[in-house]
């Protein structure tokens, strides 16, 4: 019987039965060494690893679900000699912790995909795990391989057709929604939503590709221009080709024509015109609907428009604003028309001094001009009984009294940055002001000096305020106050002195010339320092040339 089994024995005595398929390479007697270490129990790890490469490289790199199991055996989990058709690769898809065990985290629809939805042999990109799944016939069950960018499993699922080839579809969606980006910031691109375009539906603009169903065009746009996207919705008709929509249109509405002045235009409206709808003067364009006429029309004189209006019947000519405004019909002029003249309705409320103002210190064509006042009147109103003067900013009608000074302070100007309409003085600009716009910053005593100490200053030669003051040293201001006269000459006032009291309360003698110590420490300063009469005959404490031996001071004190 020995001799019967003889050939099988051997096999049956070494091996505990057939490996499994993707081991069967390794049947027999004289492979047991690659796997098994001689006169050890169980797998040797190393000798795993010698095989499996992409799962060793994965170790050593601290990635991956076999980085995390610690210093467990191989066969622990993986176990062989159970036949052919034995599946040695188990483990709980359901209770699996893909973030711990793979540092890959299944977040919005990823997390209710399927384990094999996604760890399928054509979205294995590793060569080195192709290689090796693929010559054991593993490659439908590995796990090991997937690309971690979202065109390594979704390249065919691309609906932008390759619009974004240098960019990740994580740049603009999330796990959560693939169909709503909710990355994606438009502000960020070259074209920012503002207004009514912030509302616009996706599709609005962007339109599908030919033959790419569900593909919107994104990039390649022309933005340059209104025109670009709204050629078919002109509603001029063409009459402005050579301007650019947004000249007077913005994104706030099509209707809302925002950024158009009409003071701009040929014709300013004033008066009651600024009230009358834009349909009462420009009529429809014949055959354009909703379209006006802009272009083109009269508007010389009155009659122009007002034909039909006219009382008159012609018989005072078509000079009609030699009686009338825009501000009404009737005619104007006199002490009544002027005190019940609303003038809030105009572009310009008056408040304060300019409500108390006689109307023809401003509307006078007349009025010559001063060192005060220098007024331009609309040329369009110039005839008018009371013509409209541009009144811009303050300087359109008072002449710089400060001559450019705060040209380039914050504000530029405008004399509202500092004066108010009820008084000229006093004025908004504080010493907070001071120390934030001017270039020299107020402190200790200069804080509690009135601006005319310094902005009108006849010992720098100044009648008028000066706001530009270039010598801003002590000496500038403080030359006919020196009680030193010129000992210190080629000295600064501030090496000794501060801005908050002229005394010196504590003057360190010991960065002199002439150190103190012994008695001389507690010796009275005027001891040596005595009073002589300085420049003009004014007293003044006499600091240098002093003499520094001791004779000087002491000789008559010689016993």
């Amino acid at each position: 019987m020995l001799l019967a089994f003889a050939p099988t024995a051997p096999a049956q005595l070494l091996s505990p039965g057939k490996l499994i398929a993707s081991h069967g390479d390794l049947d027999g007697v004289r492979n047991c060494t690659r796997c098994h270490q001689l006169g050890e129990r169980g797998v040797a790890n190393a000798k795993c690893l010698d095989c499996h490469k992409s799962i060793a490289q994965r170790i050593a790199q601290k990635k991956g679900f076999h980085a995390t199991i610690g210093d467990r055996t191989c066969g622990e989990c993986h176990k062989d000699h159970f036949g052919t058709d034995f599946d040695a690769v188990h483990f709980d898809t359901v209770g699996f912790d893909h973030r711990a065990k793979t540092g890959f985290d299944l977040a919005g629809g990823h997390a209710r995909t399927a384990c094999r939805d996604c760890h399928r042999p054509e979205y294995v990109v590793e060569a080195a795990v192709r290689q090796e799944a693929g010559e054991h016939g593993r490659l439908a069950s590995t796990y090991l391989g997937l690309a971690t960018t979202c065109v390594g499993c979704h390249r065919d699922d691309d609906p932008h057709s390759g619009q974004f080839p240098n960019q990740g579809c994580e740049d603009c969606h999330s796990e959560v929604d693939w169909k709503k980006p909710d990355r994606f910031d438009h502000a960020k691109t070259r074209y920012p939503l503002r207004g009514k375009h912030a509302d616009a539906a996706c599709r609005d603009c962007h339109t599908p590709i030919p033959g790419r169903k569900g593909a919107l065009k994104l990039t390649g746009l022309e933005f340059g221009t209104c025109a670009a996207c709204h050629q078919q919705d002109d509603p001029h008709a063409g009459q402005f080709a050579a301007r650019r929509c947004d000249e007077c249109h913005s994104e706030v509405g099509w209707k809302n024509l925002t950024r158009f002045d009409h003071s701009a235009t040929k014709y300013p409206l004033t008066g009651r015109h600024l009230d009358v709808d834009c349909q009462k003067c420009h009529a429809p364009l014949p055959g354009r609907r909703g379209a006006m006429r802009l272009t083109g029309l009269e508007f010389g004189a009155c009659l122009a428009c007002h034909r039909s209006d006219d009382p008159h019947g012609g018989r005072l000519g078509t000079a009609c604003n030699d009686c009338h405004t825009t501000a009404g019909w009737r005619a104007t002029g006199g002490a009544d028309f002027e005190r019940k003249f609303d003038h809030a309705r105009t572009r310009f409320a008056l408040h304060g001094k300019h409500a108390t103002v006689p109307c023809a210190a401003c509307h006078d064509p007349a009025r010559p001009r001063d060192q005060d006042i220098a007024l331009t009147f609309v040329a369009a109103t110039r005839t008018r009984a009371y013509p409209v003067p541009l009144a811009d900013q303050c300087t359109s009608c008072h002449v710089d009294y400060h001559a450019g000074a705060f040209a380039r302070s914050p504000g530029g100007l405008e004399c509202k940055n500092c004066h108010g309409e009820d008084a000229w003085l006093p004025t908004d600009y504080d010493i907070a002001r001071h120390n934030r716009d001017a270039r020299y910053e107020l402190t200790g005593a200069h804080r509690a000096a009135p601006c005319v100490a310094c902005h009108k200053s006849a010992a720098l030669g100044q009648q008028t305020l000066v706001f530009r003051i270039a010598e801003q040293d002590c000496v500038a201001c403080h030359r006919a106050n020196d009680p030193h006269g010129e000992q210190f000459a080629g000295r600064s006032c501030d090496s000794c002195h501060d801005t908050r009291a002229f005394r010196i309360a504590a003057f360190d003698h010991s960065k002199t010339r002439y150190p103190l110590d012994g008695a001389h420490r507690i010796v009275a300063c005027a001891a040596c320092h005595p009073s002589v009469p300085g420049p003009g005959g004014k007293p003044m404490r006499k600091y240098r040339p002093l003499g520094m031996t001791c004779r000087d001071c002491h000789e008559g004190e010689r016993s």
